[in-house]
């Protein structure tokens, strides 16, 4: 369950902003800390790889270039999937009182 979780936050953060990697991994162990960063890393490689998101090189000022990820037609396709999915199953689990 907790994969599903995390596939759905790294599109959330994708579809609200352009980010790179260590970013979206700084992110998602923010609010889950006991998530390990290549869990992060792994998810985003495999959405990466099903089409939802596409990657860019971008250059910073002074630094090293960055591998950025946005989300494609197909993840935000997917991140509406997931939210109405999790939409039922919290309307579920109120159902029964929890």
């Amino acid at each position: 369950m907790k994969k599903g979780v995390l596939e759905l936050c790294i599109l959330h953060v994708t579809a609200s902003e352009e980010l790179y990697g260590y970013e979206i991994m700084k992110r998602i162990t923010g609010v889950f800390p006991e998530i390990n960063e290549s869990t992060v890393y792994a998810v985003l490689r495999r959405l990466h790889g099903d089409g939802c998101t596409e990657s860019y090189t971008g250059e910073t000022s002074g630094g090293p270039t960055r591998k950025y990820y946005r989300i494609t037609d197909v993840g935000k396709e997917r991140l509406e999937k997931m939210r109405s999915e999790w939409q039922e199953m919290l309307d579920a689990l109120k159902s029964l009182g929890i």
